[in-house]
């Protein structure tokens, strides 16, 4: 599987969010958390987790690392 690196705009995240709080709001809360997942990740809380986890842990729950991969670099992945 391949690492989640889709880059967003402010406004496509913001629509994603306002669409995973209508969601919520509606109990569906496995569909908002769907959602929230395709927003980029702080590269902090990303590296984080890839040093608690391992990175393959982050592609396989499918983390958008784009954030990460910019403040990190691409080698960050096999680091």
């Amino acid at each position: 599987m391949e690492p989640n690196l889709r880059e967003m705009s402010t406004s496509e995240a913001a629509e994603l969010a306002l669409k995973a709080t209508e969601l919520e709001e509606l109990g569906k809360f496995e569909e908002a958390e769907n959602l929230l997942m395709q927003l980029p990740i702080l590269p902090g809380i990303a590296d984080n987790l890839k040093h608690e986890n391992g990175i393959q842990y982050l592609i396989d729950k499918q983390y958008n690392l784009s954030s990460a991969i910019k403040e990190y670099g691409y080698e960050w992945l096999n680091s």
